[in-house]
């Protein structure tokens, strides 16, 4: 007589993938501590996933600040307007990021957000994250430490436009964004620039050709390898130093 034993499963809906409790980055921006019944919560709290395709805009500068953003997957940059209408590129933000920060103080974007490739993007209206830290306090902590994340950035690359070289400012652009992909895996020694270098140079205050230039230095020192926006980190520890 054969026996048969019956495996019970549980049959995820597809619709539940694109939740916070199967987000492969919510490490980055969701506490730790969390537990189940409190992701649930946060879940609830976004009220919409929008998918942007390359060159669509999240907001433009001037909107009115309603939400927060995190970064799903894909890649945004930031932008302002100079007294001569001039694109200033203020930043680029990666998967597990948050976007919209500085809106909060004056209840407006400040500057414009547009997908720099394909992007999924959780909104999380503001005005209902208070309530939301009556329930999960560590959410209005994690807020925090994010903020004090992305001043911690601007802070570095400041210095760098400021004070460095070009090769330096290159290198340490390269080296922050080495140290920011690490975060979502421990093999990011390659990795894809989502931006083209015109914008790189636009945001670290140089020219294509000086970016052009410094890559290639770089490059043949056995420092990096380049192909066409294809980066492999060689030499970690001599490009940090670079940056000093």
């Amino acid at each position: 007589m054969s026996l048969t034993k019956k495996i019970s499963q549980r049959v995820i809906p597809i619709k539940d993938f694109s939740s916070c409790a199967y987000c492969s980055v919510r490490r980055l921006c969701l506490p730790v501590s969390v537990d189940r019944e409190e992701i649930n919560i946060i879940d609830d709290l976004v009220a919409n996933r929008p998918s942007l395709n390359k060159s669509d805009y999240l907001f433009h500068a001037g909107d009115k600040f309603n939400s927060l953003y995190a970064i799903k997957s894909g890649a945004v940059k930031t932008y302002g307007s100079t007294k001569g209408g001039r694109e200033q590129i203020t930043g680029f933000h990666f998967s597990g990021e948050l976007i919209g920060l500085d809106a909060i103080g004056n209840n407006m974007h400040n500057c414009s957000a547009v997908a720099l490739e394909k992007t999924v993007i959780c909104a999380i209206p503001y005005k209902s994250i208070e309530e939301v830290s009556l329930h999960v306090p560590a959410i209005q902590q994690e807020i925090t430490r994010l903020m004090s994340r992305e001043i911690r950035n601007d802070e570095e690359m400041l210095m760098a436009m400021g004070s460095m070289r070009a090769e330096q400012r290159v290198a340490c652009f390269l080296f922050s964004l080495y140290r920011r992909l690490l975060l979502r895996s421990k093999e990011k020694y390659t990795f894809r620039l989502p931006m083209t270098r015109e914008e790189i140079g636009n945001y670290l205050g140089l020219s294509l050709e000086t970016v052009s230039r410094r890559m290639s230095s770089l490059h043949e020192d056995g420092i990096i390898d380049v192909e066409n926006r294809l980066i492999t980190l060689r030499d970690i520890d001599a490009l940090q130093a670079i940056c000093h």
